[in-house]
């Protein structure tokens, strides 16, 4: 598999869980090799974990605030 062909389904996988969350009406944080998808209403772990992502993304040279999902045309 090819690194644009990860990277479209690391994001395809991250859309589907939003739509998951959104269904159950959950907050989450998911994270995989190439994309990340978060959505929070006050949950302190999924927080947490932002949190720390962010800080893990930032020592290794990334842009944590990259909307991907603008990019690509997926709902955010």
């Amino acid at each position: 598999m090819s690194k644009n062909e990860k990277l479209k389904k690391a994001r395809e996988f991250c859309s589907e869980v939003r739509e998951l969350a959104k269904k159950y009406d959950l907050p989450f944080f998911v994270v995989t090799d190439g994309a990340s998808a978060t959505s929070n209403n006050g949950c302190l772990a999924v927080k947490n974990a932002r949190d720390n992502h962010i800080h893990w993304e930032k020592e290794n040279g990334l842009d944590p605030y990259e909307d991907w999902s603008k990019k690509d045309g997926t709902e955010n």
